[in-house]
């Protein structure tokens, strides 16, 4: 080989190797100067953890401050997924045996948190303290893994007003958006879901430097979290207590007598007839928010999703035909138009016009014969209210709509409870059944509506206020629940005003005949609900219902105590309860343990001298 030759090889062999070394500098500049700050900030992530530390929500205590929700500390297992190296699956296998889950279930939540590589996602809340010392003794099997302590949702009472509670559920993808983590609980319903701003805190953080098993051996910094603020309601946990007993209780009763078994549903509704207030508000079968928040929440849902009884409903809500309860919209209707007088005497023959019979006809009874306004009430007197409804004063279904529009009826409520448009129940009128049927108004039609029936619906809450401008003759108050939001340093950051009112115009003698045939229902001993009230001595007021429907009746009850000073509002729905007479010793035993419970804070134990 000749010496070029060998000189070109030689020259060949520098180029190569100047050119590798050229390719080599280019990549360390590029990765040193280019993207040397994002691998300086992946080194930094793999150093450092930034562990969110949660803020507890926000309390929620009854009308006299003794706590319905609150919180407890508790350990949580989660997994860093960026720490997690589990290329054979015995991390996963090792912790679904520690923590009694489905290794599927945890890979599952884990790609749920997959756009979340660096903040730990929850596996498992309230974890027994036995399994967090399992967990650490495993430490160096579970990479990724970690034992923190955050808030969890505590419910002293259980069930007890688990309807207007609410629950919590996971971050859905609306949540999400909103910035929720997918591991985070977020209020899904009743007050946990309408007050979720304020319930909710803003969680801080803690920077940590971790080891390789993503175990913290150093705090760098720590931003506090801001708690939630504090729910002080109008509700009354006696009373609530009371009002779901006697509900229960009740309702049991009627199913045993039922005779379609359908029985056992049903709503109470309190009110403080002075305010708005809900002392109490009650649905059953009842709904019970500890079981939605802990670990058995899958069974329970499902439980709950397979029970024919439908307990996820909040009755006090959902609008029925409220039966004869409605007569008194049709009473001041007629009256307040001339349609008839209040000593007016008319003889109910128990028939009228299409063949319509009074209910007592149909059972085989005798018709009620010469009564007045009052009596007429009294005893539910169908056909009586079927006349003074068709007087022509009195404006027929146009004229029956529009008191029931100044009662509150067909309108939302306000209760801050996710009250929909479904939830506001509906007064009939020509107009609205052209667009929703494009049909023709009857006159029979009318009459059903007089008797509560048709398509007439009302919730059990609007009832209550209903019966509540009766008992203030006029004055009708806005529903309130909620009495006062707080900060956790105690200063109120929102005072509900609870003295607003509506005013509902009426003839004296109007609402005075209105309660005097309320009280006959009660007190008269031909009235339809003086068995139940015989001899309370508290000058009770009130009407029973029964509302007809495809399978069985509805069973009601709405009144008022005392008639002369009302203190309370209370409303008693039985669904396919029959009748009303079967809801009324419901509301006695309300009556008699709100009063009783009223003369015991009145009148406290004295103490003994010495």
């Amino acid at each position: 080989m000749t010496d070029r030759a060998v000189d070109g090889r030689v020259k060949r062999f520098i180029f190569v190797i100047f050119a590798v070394f050229a390719l080599l500098t280019a990549r360390l500049w590029h990765l040193q100067i280019v993207r040397g700050d994002n691998f300086e900030a992946m080194a930094e992530v793999n150093r450092i953890r930034t562990l969110p530390i949660r803020a507890p929500r926000g309390s929620i205590y009854d009308a006299k401050g003794r706590v319905i929700v609150t919180n407890r500390l508790a350990f949580t297992v989660s997994v860093v997924p960026s720490g997690l190296h589990d290329p054979d699956g015995s991390v996963m296998a090792r912790l679904s045996e520690l923590l009694d889950m489905e290794p599927e279930e945890i890979v599952e939540i884990v790609r749920r948190g997959g756009d979340y590589p660096y903040e730990p996602i929850r596996l498992k809340r309230d974890v027994p303290i036995e399994t967090v010392v399992a967990i650490e003794e495993a430490r160096r099997f579970l990479p990724g893994v970690l034992v923190e302590e955050e808030w969890v949702r505590e419910y002293p009472h259980g069930a007890l007003a688990g309807h207007v509670i609410g629950y919590l559920g996971l971050a859905d993808r609306d949540d999400l958006k909103a910035g929720y983590s997918p591991t985070d609980l977020v209020g899904k319903a009743g007050l946990e879901y309408a007050f979720e701003h304020f319930l909710r805190g803003q969680d801080g953080a803690k920077r940590v430097e971790v080891n390789a098993l993503s175990r913290p051996t150093r705090e760098l910094e720590t931003i506090p979290p801001v708690p939630g603020m504090d729910l002080y309601l109008t509700l009354d946990l006696d009373i609530q207590a009371l009002a779901e007993e006697a509900l229960e209780r009740g309702l049991s009763r009627i199913a045993e007598q039922a005779e379609m078994g359908m029985a056992g549903k049903g709503a109470v509704v309190v009110l403080d007839a002075k305010t708005g207030g809900v002392l109490a508000l009650a649905s059953y079968p009842p709904l019970d928010p500890s079981r939605l928040t802990g670990e058995e929440r899958a069974k329970y849902v499902e439980e709950l999703n397979r029970d024919p009884m439908r307990p996820w409903l909040n009755r006090a809500l959902r609008a029925f035909p409220p039966g004869s309860t409605f007569k008194v919209v049709v009473g001041v209707a007629a009256l307040e138009s001339g349609a008839v007088g209040v000593n007016e005497v008319y003889n109910a023959t128990g028939y009228h016009k299409y063949n319509k019979r009074d209910w007592t006809v149909r059972q085989g009874l005798p018709p009620a014969g010469p009564v007045t306004f009052v009596e007429a009430m009294g005893r539910s007197t169908n056909d009586y209210f079927w006349e003074i409804a068709l007087r022509p004063q009195t404006n027929g279904i146009e004229g029956i709509a529009s008191w029931s529009r100044k009662f509150g009826l067909g309108q939302p409520t306000g209760i801050p409870l996710g009250e929909n448009a479904e939830m506001w129940g509906l007064v009939p009128t020509p107009q609205w059944k052209r667009e929703a049927y494009r049909e023709p108004w009857y006159e029979s039609e009318t009459m059903d509506v007089v008797i509560g029936q048709g398509f007439l619906q009302v919730t059990p809450l609007q009832l209550a206020r209903l019966y509540m401008a009766i008992a203030n003759e006029g004055n009708l108050y806005p529903i309130q629940l909620v009495r006062e939001i707080g900060s956790p340093s105690g200063d109120v950051v929102v005072n509900i005003d609870q003295n607003r009112f509506q005013r509902i115009e009426a003839k004296p003698s109007t609402w005075r005949a209105l309660k005097d045939g309320l009280r006959h229902v009660l007190q008269w001993q031909r009235g339809t609900a003086y068995s139940a009230f015989a001899g309370a001595p508290y000058d009770p007021a009130g009407k029973t219902g029964s509302a007809q429907t495809a399978s069985a009746a509805h069973g009601w009850f709405a009144g008022f105590a005392p008639a002369h000073d009302p203190e309370i509002v209370v409303v008693v729905f039985a669904e396919h309860g029959e009748s009303g007479a079967r809801t009324a010793p419901i509301a006695r035993e309300i009556m008699d343990g709100y009063f009783a419970l009223t003369a015991a804070d009145q009148d406290p134990p004295q103490e003994n001298d010495a």
